[in-house]
């Protein structure tokens, strides 16, 4: 059966964080305006849709956009990399997946630097 990956971006949020104990201007609070997209991969079947996207947007808007949008991610990470957050926002969106999708998160932190987690499933 064919496999075929959904892609949804357009999702954004500012978030402040900082690493106590580093050297340099991470040591010190400052923030980041974040973009998030997600993966889903699975087997495709013709005349379906993989997933709804209107339910992924949703999903989305009230399991991490609400919690994490003007937030400060120390207090929800112990070390607030955008790894960790990555981590983070694939665990509070997995288990309201169906099980055989693969879910995967692209998350930027800045125009340069991106992170996609994509689980140990």
């Amino acid at each position: 059966m064919p496999r075929v990956r959904l892609h949804k971006s357009g999702f954004h949020f500012n978030a402040q964080h900082h690493f106590p104990g580093e050297d340099g201007c991470d040591a010190h609070p400052h923030g980041h305006d974040y973009e998030l997209a997600l993966w889903l991969e699975g087997h495709f079947q013709s005349g379906a849709m993989l997933y709804d996207a209107r339910q992924l947007t949703a999903l989305v808007n009230t399991r991490i956009i609400a919690a994490l949008d003007h937030q400060d991610l120390n207090a929800l990470l112990p070390y607030p990399s955008a790894e960790a957050l990555a981590e983070w926002i694939w665990q509070r969106l997995r288990p309201h997946l169906p099980a055989p999708l693969h879910l995967g998160v692209e998350l930027w932190e800045t125009r340069r630097l991106a992170i996609e987690y994509w689980g140990d499933e």
